[in-house]
């Protein structure tokens, strides 16, 4: 009994420290903001996304096939963020390092439930969680894809692991945990559609650890092959499903590099490299950058190069000795085969975008490899004296190193600027991250440099349509109106249908003034995307720009009919309403838009205008008009000029001369301190009709 506590103690001593030891290493994530890279597009500008859980952001994210994925579980989880944290990076991070803590843990509890072997599995579940090249899966907000599917694997594993252990004992029970196996299973290609492979880990852990058939197959090891088969189709037909769904997605995206760019030889000749790559990143994790870009050598890969040859002979031995040692030690064949499988989806067979490797890959096939090192490298040095001396302290020499490095890669990731400018270190040509640079430097407002990196980016890859429409608006700032145009024209010839370029544009112009502009720009984006509220919303607002309120008011109900709870939406409608002079309207849509949001200074103060200040006495209502300035003028401590002339005329109409004019008199000389002389002199005006005793009506 007492051995059996003092296990029991271990273990959770260990899962202590691993927790305590990961968030050690990644503690800092927590100082980071968002970068430019995927996290704006998708996260801290994508409307569906804050909305948190309407019910129209929940369809979206089942149906939608933004980032060339189907993955609506982590949509839904970046939205519980959005509710929880709004955009304040630092929940979004840690929300993030919760999941790789769990999935440190649910490692070391799942190996070691199969295994029964306790140093083996923390060494793996250690090694995991502190990889520096594990850093980008955890302090990139958009990749919580990664963390996220990482968690519903390895929980589909550990209850896998436990339907093998009832199968044969318990039927009942076992059918239930299947059937557990296969739901989590779903979530995980939910959160990220890599996990397809999964089946075939499934296959190689029927191997080892959990030794449910052997080869060579006899007789009686067929028929229970057979019946290990069978029970995998399910699994086989989600992936089949998730499959095809990835390529619908990443296809209309157009993510899939083109034959033509990069052919099949080639992309056959540099799987073996990419292994090989990641091979050497396990051991020697330096010179990491947030994005590695394909070069013309890559891409026109030839079988009898030097690279190829060498990767290929590093993947002969190593499968080579796998297969020799498999009766003496079978984690050696299943840890290579585990890297080799899983990650396949993603070693450039498929080609999608323009890089080579990614660090963020080997968050799961890396698991493999570590198999070999924790079971495999003890047997080969069995034989050795020092054998247990070395390994003790190759893994602390290991663990040290990689804690230090994933330190500091989490720092680099505090600073997008030093993040790219690491990453240009490494491949100077790289117009992706000259172009995510440039938009760094659009950030801090400093215009000349990015100007410079965008030049630069669209001087290497002048076909790269981003770069063009980033420079646009860098030119667009400086207030070269005319180069601005001509950047964003190139953009849309090698993007004629790319949504940002048309919705970035007209963002500008509608800041500007420039309404035609804006008017043209939101038409051509909404004839892509028609069912997109938020740019219903800026074409209605060019409209009213542009003095056109009828095909103005026509937007903001089509807004509406997107997304009916839109508090914006309803305030925009009905400032086109009221300057239509349509009152009664624009009051019903004012009082909406306060429903949705009580605190919303400008809803309360433009009804608190109209209920004092229209010309119909049926619709005006002093003390309602008194109880609505007065609200928005205590969410802005009274500091706005033009909501406390508001509330003087509230005032007014509601027979309080005394303090009309008191909150007249305080608006004028607010409105002067501000500079606002406009503004200052209207309440002059309007204090001496107070101060005779009259409302003002209009």
């Amino acid at each position: 009994m007492n051995k059996i506590i003092q296990r029991h103690a271990t273990k959770w001593f260990v899962c202590f420290a691993l927790a305590l030891v990961t968030f050690a290493a990644y503690a800092l994530v927590a100082r980071n903001g968002f970068i430019g890279f995927d996290d704006p597009l998708f996260v801290v500008c994508n409307s569906h996304i804050q909305q948190g859980f309407s019910w129209s952001a929940v369809k979206w994210a089942f149906r939608t096939f933004d980032s060339g994925n189907w993955h609506p579980l982590t949509w839904l989880s970046h939205m519980l963020d959005c509710r929880l944290y709004g955009l304040d990076p630092a929940g979004h991070h840690l929300t993030s390092l919760a999941f790789h803590i769990a999935n440190t843990l649910l490692l070391f509890l799942l190996l070691h439930y199969m295994t029964a072997r306790l140093w083996p599995s923390a060494f793996i579940a250690l090694l995991s969680g502190i990889h520096p090249m594990h850093v980008e899966s955890v302090a990139w907000v958009f990749e919580r894809k990664d963390v996220l599917s990482a968690f519903f694997f390895l929980l589909t594993l550990l209850a896998y692991a436990r339907y093998v252990e009832l199968t044969g004992k318990q039927s009942l029970k076992a059918g239930l945990v299947y059937g557990l196996t296969l739901l989590l299973f779903v979530f995980g290609l939910m959160a990220k559609p890599m996990l397809v492979t999964l089946p075939c880990v499934l296959c190689l852990l029927d191997y080892w650890p959990l030794r449910r058939f052997r080869f060579p197959l006899k007789s009686q090891s067929v028929a229970v092959f057979r019946r290990l088969a069978f029970e995998k189709v399910p699994f086989f037909v989600l992936t089949a499903i998730s499959c095809v769904l990835t390529f619908l997605a990443q296809s209309q995206s157009r993510s899939i590099a083109p034959a033509a760019d990069f052919p099949l030889e080639a992309r056959l000749a540099h799987l073996p490299v990419a292994y090989a790559w990641y091979v050497g990143k396990l051991f020697w994790p330096a010179k990491l950058s947030i994005y590695y870009l394909l070069n013309a050598s890559q891409t026109h890969a030839a079988w009898y190069s030097e690279t190829v040859v060498g990767a290929l002979a590093l993947m002969a031995v190593v499968t080579w000795l796998a297969i020799r040692l498999v009766t003496k030690e079978p984690s050696l064949l299943v840890g290579w085969l585990w890297f080799l499988v899983m990650l396949l989806p993603v070693s450039g067979v498929i080609q999608v975008g323009d890089q080579a490797y990614a660090n963020r890959y080997t968050y799961l096939p890396y698991i493999g490899l570590l198999i070999m090192l924790a079971w495999g490298l003890p047997t080969l040095l069995a034989k050795w004296r020092y054998c247990q001396a070395f390994l003790l302290a190759g893994a602390l020499l290991a663990a040290t190193a990689c804690f230090k490095l994933t330190i500091d890669q989490v720092r680099l990731w505090e600073n997008p600027q030093k993040l790219d400018e690491q990453a240009l270190a490494l491949d100077e040509n790289n117009w992706i991250v000259w172009d995510n640079l440039g938009w760094v430097f659009v950030t801090q407002r400093d215009l000349d440099k990015a100007l410079v990196c965008l030049r630069r980016a669209t001087a290497i890859n002048p076909l790269f349509y981003l770069s063009w429409g980033h420079l646009s608006r860098v030119l667009y700032g400086k207030g070269e109106l005319s180069e601005a145009r001509s950047a964003h024209q190139t953009a849309l010839l090698y993007a004629p249908n790319k949504l940002e370029l048309y919705d970035d544009f007209g963002d500008l112009s509608l800041a500007t003034g420039h309404f035609e502009d804006a008017i043209t720009n939101f038409q051509s984006a909404l004839n892509l995307a028609p069912d997109q509220p938020e740019i219903c919303k800026k074409l209605g607002r060019a409209f009213a720009g542009h003095h056109e309120n009828d095909r103005a008011i026509i937007q903001f109900q089509n807004a509406l009919h997107l997304q009916p709870h839109d508090a914006d939406a309803e305030l925009d409608l009905a400032m086109v309403l009221a300057d239509n002079l349509q009152v009664a309207d624009a009051i019903s849509h004012y009082r909406r838009a306060i429903e949705l949001a009580p605190d919303s200074a400008a809803a309360l103060n433009n009804l608190s205008w109209l209920l004092a200040t229209t010309s119909d006495p049926r619709l005006r209502a002093g003390g309602k008009a008194v109880r609505l300035a007065e609200h928005a003028c205590q969410l802005t401590q009274y500091k706005k000029a033009f909501l406390i002339g508001t509330l003087a005329a509230a005032y007014a109409e509601a027979g309080r001369f005394n303090d009309a004019v008191n909150m007249a008199q305080k608006a004028h000389d607010l409105a002067l301190a501000e500079g606002q002389k406009g503004v200052a002199a209207r309440n002059k005006e309007l204090m001496a009709l107070y101060q005779a005793g009259r409302a003002y009506h209009q």
